[in-house]
């Protein structure tokens, strides 16, 4: 299981089109994204920047299964147009620091 994070910026004047658009994701879309292995996604704006989070079995496979779907370039064409693509984080972006979940298992060493 990985944990993404992303990084998109809106052209100005556009946040409303794109919390419209995602306001009604199709029900398609959503199933392909589960199908590929996506558990969650989820994002945030201040102002024009966004910032996603996504939890998935593989990222590089989520894209690569997507990316075989007409869907996805239906998707691009309608999101893209949006999205200032020269300041847009392409891939994950790297993990800096983290606070643990404490109630999560952790790794034990066996004695033996």
């Amino acid at each position: 299981m990985q944990v993404i994070g992303l990084h998109t910026r809106l052209k100005p004047g556009l946040e409303a089109e794109y919390e419209r658009i995602h306001a009604k994701l199709s029900p398609e879309h959503e199933q392909a994204l589960r199908e590929s292995g996506v558990h969650s996604w989820h994002i945030w704006r201040d102002g024009l920047d966004l910032f996603h989070t996504i939890v998935c079995d593989d990222w590089d496979g989520m894209e690569a299964s997507m990316a075989r779907l007409e869907l996805t370039e239906r998707w691009h064409q309608i999101i893209h147009p949006l999205l200032d693509m020269a300041v847009s984080q392409r891939g994950p972006l790297p993990l800096v620091w983290r606070l643990p979940d404490p109630a999560a298992p952790t790794a034990t060493t066996d004695p033996t």
